[in-house]
């Protein structure tokens, strides 16, 4: 439940905009919920407590930004396009340098399989999530089905549906970019690992059939071609 669900159940009050229509692409409270911040030297040595982060180090070097993390709730489709809810991250670049602000592109993310219905990619408790320090605004759902949606199961490599969610996020959290300190500047990249690679492409390939320009995508290592 999040943050202003909680404060209006308490008596307290939400200063923002709510829409709870269910919509595609609708974001139910904007501004949403920051779930942390850290700075570049913070983010670094999160990295470097753990063995992945240090290879991530290792590749990409330090990081040069702080970040900002939202936890966004939006309205999608489930599997036989009936209306549902999801939740995912929104994750904004902070610092003073140049790279850390202005108009800066747009990741869209897919995570790999899990099996854990709680799981929820803006839980930074965990050492393990993804997080952004290049300056890049990433999106990333949960995917329907997972942390606080009500669709009772996942539609798991169904590229129908969890492209259209992809796209719902995107739009979802354009929205609260102006509310969070965050602004699009017009390039969209789209990547993904495992099953995030199957979702990258299915979602690269409805851009493309809506019209909306694709500046780069890296799906990986996922399972592309079934019958």
């Amino acid at each position: 439940v999040s943050v202003a669900a909680m404060l209006a159940a308490c008596g307290g009050g939400f200063d923002g905009e709510t829409d709870l229509s269910g919509a595609r692409g609708s974001l139910m409270y904007n501004p949403p919920q920051r779930v942390t911040a850290l700075s570049a030297t913070e983010f670094r040595d999160r990295l470097a407590a753990t063995a992945s982060g240090q290879s991530m180090l290792a590749v990409a070097g330090a990081p040069r930004c702080g970040v900002s993390v939202h936890y966004i709730e939006y309205g999608t489709v489930g599997g036989a396009s009936e209306t549902t809810n999801a939740s995912g991250a929104l994750m904004v670049p902070t610092g003073d340098a140049a790279a850390c602000g202005g108009p800066r592109p747009v990741v869209l993310y897919g995570h790999g399989t899990t099996t854990d219905r709680a799981y929820n990619i803006a839980d930074f408790t965990d050492a393990a999530r993804p997080g952004a320090s290049e300056g890049l605004l990433v999106v990333a759902p949960n995917y329907a089905g997972y942390d606080a949606s009500r669709l009772a199961y996942h539609p798991y490599l169904n590229a129908d549906q969890q492209s259209k969610e992809m796209l719902d996020a995107l739009t979802a959290a354009r929205k609260a970019l102006p509310r969070v300190g965050g602004q699009d500047g017009g390039k969209l990249l789209v990547t993904g690992y495992s099953q995030g690679g199957h979702v990258a492409m299915a979602t690269h390939r409805a851009l493309q059939a809506a019209g909306q320009p694709v500046t780069a995508s890296a799906p990986m290592s996922g399972p592309y071609a079934l019958a």
